[in-house]
């Protein structure tokens, strides 16, 4: 949350490269941060303990790691090494645990660990690191959101529904990316159509789930963004901040939030007034932010963007303050195991 309500203002920084420095804290920082919370918090419910490294620690030093990328942006050992520590501290409980089929979610963070080690090697460019983020989110989002849904229908004694088999979504993911002209765009738009699949119903779930389901439809403008850029519909730029604003920022709110959320006496999740809040304020600022990169004063409209960006990671973590003091009851992203009322 503190690298989010950061990040719009690095523009007014004297960095030696902003944009470099921009694409690190968003993608690297705030990104991967929440890619690697989001495991730390599901490891108890893997494999029955939570990571050897306390998590303070873990988080010091992804915090130590994203200054020294600021303070040093052409050194890459003072942020690969504690980022291999937190990627180890992840990987090695699964590998321990044997479960395989965990292991590909689990090395997430090493493979963002390499990717920005490229990046700063300038062996790869910045360009395609936002579509590589929405895929992240297609790809944990697409199994995620079903089995909540599923667990919401569960709960409320409905007919259960088969979930949606999710490769045929990742391999028309895979085709639209690799695939240029005409067989590309149709596969690119078509992935927007199995998002708002996996969410058909969300809309009248449970509040939690309404906004998860919220957050993953968030990836729909930014996929629909790629064709659109590719034909020069739209600037490349408005496509990267679809891509990221829109599609990362509302996902990881949503996810994250669950753990700040009340709990009913019947175990349900119940994001508060500043969740809803921070959601739509995510939302506008996106839309704000792509509108700048066609305003005739983009200066304008980018502050705009970043007030409204600042201001929702903002309202998330005065939300997310209460749930700091104390350990959080498990299950963290779920209260289905939980009967008891939570204030």
């Amino acid at each position: 949350a503190v690298m989010a309500i950061a990040l719009p203002w690095l523009w007014l920084l004297s960095l030696e490269d902003t944009r470099l420095a921009h694409v690190r804290l968003g993608i690297f920082g705030f990104g991967g941060l929440a890619v690697s919370g989001y495991l730390l918090t599901a490891m108890r419910a893997w494999i029955g303990r939570d990571v050897p490294v306390p998590a303070l620690a873990l988080g010091f030093l992804a915090l130590g790691a994203r200054v020294a990328a600021l303070c040093a942006p052409e050194m890459i050992w003072p942020v690969l090494l504690p980022s291999l520590v937190i990627a180890s501290a992840i990987l090695w409980p699964v590998l321990q645990a044997r479960r395989w089929d965990k292991l590909l979610l689990a090395m997430i963070p090493l493979a963002m660990t390499a990717a920005e080690a490229a990046l700063v090697q300038l062996r790869v460019t910045a360009a395609g690191l936002p579509i590589a983020m929405a895929a992240v989110i297609f790809a944990v989002g697409g199994r995620m959101v079903p089995a909540f849904l599923a667990e919401d229908r569960r709960r409320c004694k409905l007919k259960a529904q088969p979930e949606p088999a999710h490769w045929p979504g990742l391999a028309t993911l895979g085709v639209g990316l690799v695939l240029e002209g005409a067989a590309g765009a149709v596969a690119l738009m078509a992935v927007p159509l199995w998002v708002m699949h996996s969410v058909r119903g969300g809309l009248r779930s449970r509040p939690a789930s309404r906004m998860l389901c919220l957050g993953y439809a968030g990836l729909v403008p930014g996929l629909l963004g790629l064709p659109a850029a590719r034909a020069g519909l739209i600037p490349p730029h408005v496509e990267a901040h679809l891509l990221t604003m829109a599609a990362m920022g509302p996902m990881v709110l949503a996810v994250a939030a669950r753990v700040a959320m009340r709990r009913s006496a019947g175990a349900e999740l119940l994001p508060c007034r500043r969740h809803w809040g921070a959601l739509w304020l995510v939302f506008s600022a996106a839309a704000v932010r792509g509108i700048a990169e066609l305003a005739p004063q983009p200066e304008l409209w980018m502050t705009l963007a970043g007030i409204g960006w600042s201001a929702a990671w903002i309202l998330f973590l005065s939300a997310h303050l209460a749930a700091l003091a104390q350990p959080a009851p498990f299950p963290l992203l779920s209260a289905a195991r939980m009967p008891q009322a939570i204030s």
